[in-house]
């Protein structure tokens, strides 16, 4: 007796083919992400325009479609942010990415906008602050190790940065509460 051609072994024919995972799903995300951020910022922009020609004011009218374009932007961008990592994850790509220092250090920079434009602390206090916030967000040694080195850097950088502005260029900073 011959086996039979046609006849294929149980274990044989149990077996799925395997296929590539497809990434033309992922196409569409992008292209509303990517057409999100592009409206966002154009929108942005000519509020921002719009708002320096008639004068932007915490109570004024301009603010709100400055803030409402900004936010805008910020969850296209994080729209398309996700659209590009799950099409890195689709696709078998690393895509773990360490978003908490640049978040944290953006969010610093626009407290530190804030405090420089808004109150009266002045550029002194609020640069050192900063720098002391940002050299803490990216050092990877221990505090004790570096804390004297970042305070001494940090005033050091900001009192010296205000006295070569104001005083060898005429330029007006912010003086604030210190008496300088």
């Amino acid at each position: 007796m011959s086996p039979d051609p046609e006849v294929t072994p149980p274990e044989a024919s149990t077996v799925a083919p395997e296929v590539a995972p497809s990434t033309s799903g992922a196409t569409g995300p992008l292209a509303v992400g990517g057409l999100l951020l592009a409206v966002g910022a154009v929108l942005l922009w000519r509020a921002v325009a719009a708002g320096v020609d008639s004068g932007i004011t915490l109570g004024g009218p301009t603010l709100a479609p400055i803030v409402v374009t900004g936010l805008w932007v910020a969850v296209a961008l994080w729209y398309l942010l996700e659209a590009v990592r799950k099409r890195a994850v689709a696709t078998g790509q690393p895509a773990a990415v360490a978003w908490r220092t640049p978040v944290l250090l953006l969010a610093a920079l626009i407290g530190y906008a804030i405090v420089l434009k808004y109150t009266v602390v002045g550029y002194v206090l609020s640069t050192a602050v900063f720098v002391l916030i940002s050299a803490r967000l990216l050092s990877t040694r221990p505090v004790r190790a570096v804390i004297v080195r970042d305070l001494v850097t940090a005033v050091g950088l900001s009192l010296g940065i205000y006295l070569v502005f104001t005083r060898l260029l005429g330029i007006v900073l912010p003086a604030g509460v210190l008496p300088l």
